[in-house]
């Protein structure tokens, strides 16, 4: 297994093909994580948002955790941003919170005079995804479709190859770790689907085939 390389900037690690990462928010105490493994002929850029890529927000103001933003796909060629927020709560308001972070997230990104150094996590992307993340000792809610509807319309506008999404709610997920998995897998019969996880064995959510498996609008 490679070693992770230097960090370019305190906010953004790199990760190559083959590696395992796992992504916390240790600074908000939050239980909830994300364990991935980057396919072969990947590499990728994981980003705290919060504090890291657009720093000095207001004293309250919360906006998403991190991204995961692909530099090198050999396989299929694809430029895919990421946008999670970790949310590990069974909270319903606090859920829907989590949505109206990453649309807040979405526009600082888009603010090339206050944030030029962040447009380019959302600017000419093949496809741009969303998740929140839960814990796995807490039951993440399901939101209903107008609670996400105008976060997917957003993700729908960005994506370059919004011909090939059959429905804007595959841009979106729910991140479910659980110490039972074995290896990570899709649920749901429509999306938004969920993520099922865990940060051992091949729990470990294989990255981005996995979000390309959710645009083949099959969870099986």
């Amino acid at each position: 297994m490679a070693k992770n390389k230097v960090q370019k900037k305190e906010f953004v690690s790199l990760w190559t093909e083959g590696q395992k990462c796992i992504i916390k928010d240790a600074g908000h105490k939050s239980r909830a994580f994300v364990p991935l493994q980057i396919d072969s002929g990947n590499d990728i850029e994981v980003v705290q948002v919060d504090g890291g890529l657009i720093p000095d927000l207001s004293d309250g103001e919360l906006i998403s955790d991190n991204l995961i933003y692909t530099i090198k796909d050999k396989n299929k060629g694809l430029n895919i941003t990421w946008i999670i927020e970790l949310k590990g709560t069974k909270n319903e308001n606090e859920a829907r919170h989590a949505v109206e972070q990453i649309i807040k997230s979405i526009q600082y990104m888009q603010d090339q005079i206050s944030y030029p150094q962040a447009s380019k996590y959302v600017t000419n992307r093949d496809f741009v995804f969303a998740a929140v993340a839960g814990a796995p000792d807490k039951t993440l809610p399901v939101l209903n479709n107008n609670d996400i509807k105008i976060l997917c319309k957003k993700l729908m506008a960005m994506s370059k190859k919004r011909k090939d999404v059959k429905d804007m709610f595959m841009l979106f997920c729910y991140i479910r770790p659980n110490e039972r998995c074995k290896n990570a897998e899709l649920q749901g019969n429509k999306a938004p689907y969920s993520i099922w996880c865990y940060n051992k064995q091949d729990g470990f959510i294989p990255y981005p085939s996995m979000l390309l498996k959710i645009l083949e609008g099959s969870s099986k």
